[in-house]
């Protein structure tokens, strides 16, 4: 099935209103992201993905509310584990009906989320479909060289045994 035009209308609006970043010397738009991490290079990776109807209500909340929510709960696991966030990706499907009003009002509220924290949104994945909607968040960071990366445990994750057991 050929994707519907609004797609790539949201795509080339998203370009258009990304901040740039020195941490991204590529930029939004190709296949991939370039993302430069500081030193150590070690990086923590979070992902979360919300839906509609399980994660929050439309219209209830509103689409700069549900962008803000879906960085923030990537930013919450990163801060548990005193990491320093630096790059994101959003994967995104946006319902055909309403679907470009909805994606702008989510990357303004993930935009502006995302700025508070000097967070490069780095790219992502956009479809629509006759679903709800569905938005998942990638962050990528550094990890502070003082104390390194703290586990649920509280022990500092070199040190820790209890790794990959959840």
């Amino acid at each position: 099935m050929p994707t519907p035009q609004h797609e790539f209308d949201y795509i080339a609006w998203i370009r258009t209103q990304a901040a740039r970043y020195p941490r991204l010397p590529l930029g939004i738009g190709d296949d991939a992201a370039v993302v430069s991490f500081p030193p150590p290079g070690e990086c923590l990776v979070t992902v979360d993905m919300l839906m509609e109807g399980v994660d929050f209500l439309i219209p209830s909340a509103t689409p700069q509310q549900i962008g803000r929510k879906s960085l923030a709960v990537n930013l919450s696991d990163i801060a548990a584990m005193a990491g320093r966030p630096v790059a994101c990706v959003t994967s995104v499907a946006l319902p055909r009906q309403g679907g470009l009003d909805l994606g702008r009002g989510l990357f303004d509220g993930l935009h502006r989320l995302a700025d508070e924290f000097n967070v490069a949104i780095a790219g992502g994945d956009t479809n629509t479909w006759d679903g709800p909607l569905v938005i998942s968040i990638t962050v990528g960071t550094s990890t502070p060289r003082s104390s390194g990366v703290m586990a649920r445990n509280g022990a500092p994750a070199e040190k820790n045994t209890e790794i990959g057991r959840a």
